[in-house]
């Protein structure tokens, strides 16, 4: 195994794929002409001005392309006529390209009043006519390479800072840009480290578009007689043409066709390369032709199951070629039943539930396999059969309720196109159809009129499932439906279900890796592993005799609420109480925002009076649910929030007199690990310059330190820190791994205090306990102390020495985590308790 750091990052498509192979082609093609500009001297005998022969004599051997009308070398004219072209268009679009980057990075990053005044610019700009406006701006200036080149870049940068500014505010946006700013990067670092290396790959299109955008001005120009009369280049080449009536003859095949010709191919050449370079970071979806579905031996309907997947063989295809994730699913779901599909991330649970109503993407393809709904063979129905069945006998359930609402209608008008599916009402019928949904998933008949983004997530969860039983299916797929939710929510979105399951006699697929909340409700459970059902049968028998080894290993990875605790609280010490490194002392912080004209201005009080102290090396549950203030609490201790009232003591310094440097301070201090490992770390960075940011936001430059540095960092988080790893892009990593190398991230400073917000409800239930014994480790053995924040009180328990329940934006109960456990005062505790 090499001990060699190795930048894996990509430039170019990947040379075996059909991709890489055009853009290559492109790459020599463009090679090519500039070569044979550059050696002009070598290839001709001619100068482009030089007098060698008679007017419009045509091509000979000494002559390949003949000669125009005052006897010049058309071919020597064409060679050193690219070097003007190509010069005009590299140098226009380096320019261009430029400008266009530092004015959206600038504009997209800080918003406000600069963003708007570059957008009205912008706009200006692109309202201008774009060839009237550069030909009048060439013949304002005169005719040379600078004008051209100043006026073509002039009007090229505006399209590209439009472009370029709405990707920087989605980047900008980003967990990993948070997490960067959390760690007290400057505007100028998370530019350089983050916001243009994402851009990349919409930079040099733009670049590749711009340049062949302007070789076709420049030739346009020139034709027209603004180019410069004493340079040769493609397009004075035309003119000259044009003006000597080269059309008027035959003369025209070898005058006019040739630079035409080169124009074009030089165009095609930048295309290739531009159409390439996104697959660089990115395969692109390789399409097949559709074929027929094998089908097993055996396949037939089952008596008494309403839902039957047989020997379900699913690929994904890319330009590296076809992988199979899912491998001879058989499952069964009877009338009435609540099946749990459970799993790891990447087992194929979500590719078989989107199999069953033929909802695969489009890279997706069901190579093998029967899925019966009654005595209907899904896999072989057609498209118009699909899509009455869609809604009707078969609904999903989709995950992410933010995501699968349409921001823009509300939940009313949502409602209301799944009931015309199952046809039309009148419109006093249909509102009262929507009202009656609404209601029976517990929400209230106003929020018809509300959008997405004014529910809770419990509340547009309720609405997704009214929407997906709306027209009384038989069989409904919940793909993770209480993922991101509180423990709380969880319990009544479960709870929900299991009541319209009763109601409306539905049978239930499950899909979850929330293997707690499924095994206490489901009547049977199927474990997948790997694209494969390993174990099926009911929770309380996987768990008292699991048959696999995955299987065994999801249930031993639970924490009993009341069980014996997995790591002991820290010892208490003798002798007087050290300094707290964390104190708030009567905390209130309130949120106003703009809510429109009509509205004005709305309130959130995210905290009211909060006392919290942390001692150093205490590991600190903080614990409640969604929107309680928890993350509000996290960014007071890391100095990037300040109190409305009250005082937030750092080493017993107040926060507010550590003036302009307070950021700097705490960010060398407090280290944030995000709940999502996904989304935390760009995916274009290595292992170690992920782990190595934090030293190079605080001013480490030397190489040597900072490899040191990192492999132990990494070493501490129980990763490997040889060459092949610290190489590897987070896309090569698993759930688990990306987590350790957050935390590896956080101790690569020694922080004095590691926040570690919802560290594992991303992560699969056999990992969870992994990332709490590196955590544990950790504590133990830096004596970093640890605030905890979490919804799973049971997990709270095991890991910390004390409890803050939040609810509310108020602390309802502190203490010893195992007094607060099993003596809890508060009915809230108590409520989270009964659901862990």
């Amino acid at each position: 195994m090499s001990d060699r750091y190795v930048n894996t990052r990509r430039f170019l498509a990947p040379g075996e794929t059909l991709t890489g192979k055009v853009q290559r082609v492109g790459m020599v093609i463009l090679a090519v002409i500039a070569l044979s500009a550059i050696f002009a001297p070598l290839l001709t005998s001619y100068g482009p001005r030089d007098t060698v022969c008679r007017p419009f004599a045509a091509p000979t051997a000494a002559h390949i392309l003949g000669c125009d009308d005052a006897g010049q070398d058309l071919f020597s004219q064409l060679l050193y006529g690219a070097r003007i072209s190509l010069f005009v268009g590299l140098l226009v679009a380096v320019i261009s390209t430029f400008l266009a980057t530092v004015i959206a990075v600038i504009a997209g990053f800080n918003g406000g009043l600069i963003d708007r005044l570059v957008m009205r610019l912008v706009d200006i700009i692109l309202c201008l006519p774009f060839m009237p406006l550069v030909i009048v701006l060439g013949v304002f200036f005169g005719a040379s390479i600078k004008t051209q080149v100043l006026v073509i870049a002039f009007v090229m940068w505006a399209p590209s800072v439009r472009e370029l500014r709405a990707q920087i505010l989605q980047i900008r946006s980003s967990t990993f840009v948070e997490a960067s700013l959390a760690m007290g990067a400057s505007g100028y670092f998370v530019g350089m480290r983050h916001l243009i290396p994402e851009l990349a790959p919409l930079i040099v299109p733009q670049f590749v578009r711009i340049a062949h955008n302007a070789i076709l001005i420049e030739t346009s120009l020139s034709f027209l007689g603004l180019g410069d009369p004493l340079q040769n280049s493609w397009g004075s080449i035309l003119f000259h043409a044009n003006a000597r009536t080269a059309f008027l003859t035959g003369a025209w095949v070898y005058w006019v066709m040739p630079p035409g010709l080169a124009v074009s191919i030089t165009v095609l050449a930048l295309a290739l390369i531009g159409f390439g370079y996104d697959a660089s970071l990115a395969p692109r979806i390789r399409k097949r032709l559709a074929k027929a579905i094998e089908r097993p031996a055996a396949a037939a309907p089952v008596p008494g199951v309403i839902l039957s997947v047989q020997q379900l063989h699913v690929s994904w295809e890319s330009e590296f070629g076809s992988h199979e994730v899912v491998r001879g699913v058989d499952l069964n779901l009877r009338r009435g039943e609540l099946l749990g599909l459970v799993g790891e991330s990447g087992s194929g649970k979500t590719t078989v539930s989107m199999a069953i109503p033929r909802l695969l993407r489009s890279s997706a393809r069901v190579t093998r396999g029967a899925i019966w709904l009654h005595s209907d063979d899904l896999l072989t129905a057609s498209d118009e059969t699909m899509r009455r069945l869609r809604g009707r006998r078969i609904a999903l359930i989709p995950q992410s309720a933010m995501n699968a609402l349409d921001p823009v209608l509300t939940i009313g008008a949502q409602l209301g196109e799944a009931l015309d599916q199952g046809g039309k009402r009148t419109p006093k019928a249909r509102e009262a159809a929507i009202a009656e949904k609404l209601l029976s998933v517990g929400l209230e008949a106003r929020h018809a009129a509300s959008f997405p983004h004014e529910l809770s997530g419990g509340m547009r969860q309720r609405a997704v499932i009214a929407i997906a039983l709306c027209n009384r299916p038989e069989v409904v797929i919940a793909d993770e439906p209480t993922t991101g939710l509180d423990v709380l929510v969880q319990e009544d979105i479960m709870a929900l279900l299991l009541d319209l399951r009763q109601r409306l006699d539905l049978s239930i697929l499950f899909v979850t890796h929330n293997l707690p909340l499924i095994a206490r409700h489901a009547d049977r459970l199927a474990v997948m592993c790997g694209g494969t059902i390993v174990e099926e049968g009911e929770p309380a028998d996987l768990r008292r005799a699991p048959r696999h080894a995955h299987t065994r290993a999801l249930f031993e990875s639970l924490p009993e609420i009341n069980g014996e605790k997995r790591w002991q609280a820290q010892a208490e010490r003798s002798g007087p109480a050290p300094t707290p490194l964390i104190e708030l002392r009567n905390v209130s912080k309130t949120f106003r925002r703009r809510a429109g004209r009509a509205r004005g201005a709305s309130e959130h009080q995210a905290l009211n009076d909060v006392s919290l102290v942390l001692a150093p090396g205490e590991k600190l549950g903080l614990v409640g649910g969604s929107g309680a203030g928890k993350s509000t609490i996290a960014r007071l201790c890391m100095g990037v929030l300040s109190p409305d009232e009250g005082t937030v003591l750092f080493q017993g310094r107040d926060m507010a007199s550590l003036g302009p440097r307070r950021r700097q301070i705490m960010s060398e201090a407090v280290h944030l690990v995000f709940q999502d490992p996904y989304q935390s770390m760009r995916n274009g960075m290595s292992v170690r310059d992920i782990v190595a940011e934090p030293l190079r936001i605080q001013g480490e430059r030397d190489p040597a330190v900072i490899h040191a540095k990192v492999l132990a960092a990494l070493a501490a988080a129980r990763l490997p820190n040889d060459g092949a790893f610290i190489s590897r892009l987070p896309i090569a990593l698993s759930g688990g791994q990306r987590q350790r190398v957050a935390f590896a991230r956080a101790v690569v400073v020694n922080p004095k205090l590691i926040i570690a917000d919802e560290p594992t409800s991303m992560l699969d239930q056999s990992v969870r306990m992994e990332m709490m014994e590196l955590m544990e480790s950790l504590a133990r053995e830096t004596a970093t102390a640890f605030l905890l924040i979490t919804h799973d009180i049971a997990l709270a328990r095991h890991f910390c020495d004390r409890l803050a329940v939040l609810r509310q934006g108020r602390i309802v109960e502190e203490g010893q985590a195992d007094t607060i456990v099993r003596t809890p005062q508060n009915e809230y505790t108590r409520a989270l308790i009964a659901a862990a």
